[in-house]
């Protein structure tokens, strides 16, 4: 009950202050227009015309997008507590699994509403409508719960370093391989590449693969996460 209290409290910190600041979310959309407005104006006069080339290439794109952004705008999750000096607050008010499950659930929201704006956008930009589309939520939101743990555990890390430009997309990039390749794999199957039909089979897998790497990315993240933040 304390724990979950003090993860609450932490989360409605971030929401807070995020609203106040509107630093993560000026990073994230702006990143994210300037993205949207690439493409449009490399594929707005372009005929993907080779069969599976527009899906292939929308499923590529749509994690690039979502990791670039995540990178972009949770790397001052821990950053912005250590320049104010706010971290030694959290660390006398509340346990260190509560102060990452608090961000973390903070980043995963921001991440969630982020992916609901830009995937549709991006698909119309493409013109690469989903063959089906609860598979492509599926896929999308299991594999933003993974994203966000990583990138909350590293941003924790880089928090911590001297120099912190950068480090965060080198740093979680060779831990997020997996999870990039099974979730470009399963939009790809959403959008019906090799799946005409829009059937949920052809993705099972990459499903699996996404939801077991979100279950040890939480789990690893809470044990390993007291010795970063106490360190």
């Amino acid at each position: 009950m304390f724990w979950a209290a003090e993860a609450a409290a932490i989360f409605a910190k971030e929401v807070r202050t995020e609203w106040r600041t509107r630093v993560a979310l000026s990073a994230v959309g702006l990143f994210a227009l300037a993205s949207l407005a690439l493409v449009a104006l490399s594929f707005g006069d372009v005929a993907l015309a080779r069969q599976g080339s527009r899906e292939a290439t929308a499923s590529a794109l749509l994690w690039v997008l979502l990791f670039f952004t995540a990178a972009t705008g949770l790397g001052r999750t821990f950053v912005q507590e250590a320049e104010r000096g706010t971290h030694w607050a959290l660390r006398l008010s509340a346990r260190s699994s509560a102060v990452w499950a608090g961000k973390y659930a903070a980043n995963t929201l921001l991440m969630i509403a982020l992916a609901g704006l830009a995937a549709p956008l991006l698909l119309f930009l493409l013109k690469a409508p989903p063959a089906n589309t609860g598979l492509l939520i599926c896929v999308v939101v299991t594999g933003v719960v993974g994203l966000s743990a990583v990138m909350t555990m590293t941003a924790a890390l880089v928090a911590q370093a001297s120099a912190k430009s950068g480090l965060l997309a080198a740093l979680s990039f060779p831990l997020l391989v997996p999870l990039l390749v099974a979730g470009v794999h399963g939009v790809k199957a959403a959008l019906g590449l090799g799946n005409a039909s829009g059937h949920w089979q052809p993705a099972l897998g990459d499903l699996q693969v996404l939801g077991s790497y979100a279950v040890i990315a939480v789990t690893a993240s809470l044990l390993l996460f007291d010795f970063v933040w106490n360190d």
